[in-house]
């Protein structure tokens, strides 16, 4: 899937590389040698002691390391690179996540910025915007899902008839013909979720376990995903009255429908959900964009925050609209929409509304709700469809 050895980026704590770091910093080597890229101290180094990672730049002509960048909420943290004996060197304290996704922001001599991977560390992962440079610490631990056998799929293309068109893939158990019914998850940024998080792949490995697991789904592709996906009561009406019911039409579904989406996409899944009341039965929400002023006024630059923030503000306006839903969250706990996603589940709660938070060390990325999916997404399934609980 284009992601990287994750034993590699476990790798323990090596070389001592003292000369880099900032004053009564002891640093060490994560992961690989360096394969001759850079510098031989180049690459990011852990101190073992305060857990604080320096991220070191070869000197090279023509190159101007500005800074480190991430996507992780604020803990204290100043990723400036600074001059060291033979590059640039930037430290900041321990991170609240065992595995780090970033890029090098480099200065172009035209005054310019410019985002890189970081040649001196071989490992990467893929993503929605491309490669990122990773660094996972010794606590880091992959899913072991991963490197089990996983039942295998039918894949036939989806596209509603409609304009605009809703487009993705429905996907069935291998061999299971149409007439069966089963149960049906709906999944925002569907392609995505099936590359880079390996939904497919756990849901083939769950069901290997658990046949009682079985399902189809539907992987809906993101299009104007901003637009589409924040609180747009157009998208909420075709999803609900023209996917599911094609979808219902190619293979046969029983009731009742599980939606699976992160960020924007799970916050797109509540608007449909207290929208069309009765549609979901559970929603499986990953880092979901439920905006709230309190806590993220730096969201202001987005052209539709204040779509999202009103839909937060009132979803619980008729909690009768409610009844019946089941909820899990996912978030990462170096995230910045861990507050949000808090106080969602308080609300849900207080509501009456069925719901369970699970957070991991990790940031927003498709890696994180990979990370995330067992046992939560199993667990939700087996309460909605009524399933006894795993032996």
């Amino acid at each position: 899937m284009g992601t990287h050895d994750s034993a590699a980026g476990s790798a323990i704590v090596a070389e001592s590389l003292g000369r880099c770091a900032g004053p009564g910093t002891r640093v060490a080597t994560l992961g690989l040698p360096l394969m001759g890229q850079g510098s031989a101290s180049a690459g990011p180094h852990l101190d073992p002691v305060t857990g604080a990672l320096t991220f070191v730049v070869a000197d090279e002509p023509g190159v101007r390391p500005l800074r480190v960048w991430y996507h992780l909420r604020d803990f204290g943290d100043d990723p400036k690179f600074w001059p060291c004996p033979g590059g640039w060197s930037a430290t900041v304290p321990a991170p609240p996540v065992d595995r780090l996704e970033y890029l090098l922001v480099l200065a172009n001599p035209d005054g310019s910025e410019q985002m890189v991977l970081d040649p001196a560390n071989p490992n990467r992962v893929a993503g929605v915007f491309g490669d990122h440079s990773v660094v996972e610490l010794p606590s880091y631990r992959a899913p072991h899902w991963l490197e089990a056998d996983s039942a295998g799929w039918d894949t036939r293309p989806f596209r509603t008839r409609t304009r605009p068109e809703l487009i993705g893939q429905l996907c069935s158990p291998a061999g299971t013909p149409d007439e069966d019914e089963l149960s049906l998850l709906v999944v925002h940024d569907g392609p995505e979720y099936a590359n880079y998080a390996r939904l497919l792949d756990y849901l083939g490995w769950a069901r290997a376990r658990e046949p009682a697991l079985r399902c189809r789904v539907l992987l809906l592709g993101p299009g104007d995903r901003n637009r589409e996906y924040a609180a747009n009561t157009d998208y909420a009406h075709m999803l609900v009255t023209v996917a599911i019911p094609q979808a219902r039409e190619l293979a046969a579904t029983a009731a009742p429908v599980l939606g699976v989406g992160a960020s924007l996409g799970a916050l797109s899944l509540l608007h449909a959900a207290v929208t069309y009341p009765g549609t979901f039965a559970g929603l499986f929400c990953q880092s979901g964009s439920f905006f709230l002023p309190a806590f993220d006024s730096h969201e202001r630059r987005f052209e539709f925050y204040d779509r999202v923030t009103e839909l937060v503000a009132r979803f619980d306006a008729e909690p009768g609209r409610l009844a019946g839903l089941q909820v899990a969250l996912t978030c990462g706990l170096g995230e910045e929409n861990l507050d949000n996603n808090r106080a969602m589940a308080d609300r849900l709660h207080a509501l009456g509304v069925p719901v369970t938070i699970t957070e991991g060390r990790d940031g927003h990325s498709y890696t994180a709700w990979r990370d995330l999916l067992h046992p939560a997404l199993a667990d939700l399934m087996r309460r909605i469809w009524r399933l006894p609980a795993a032996g």
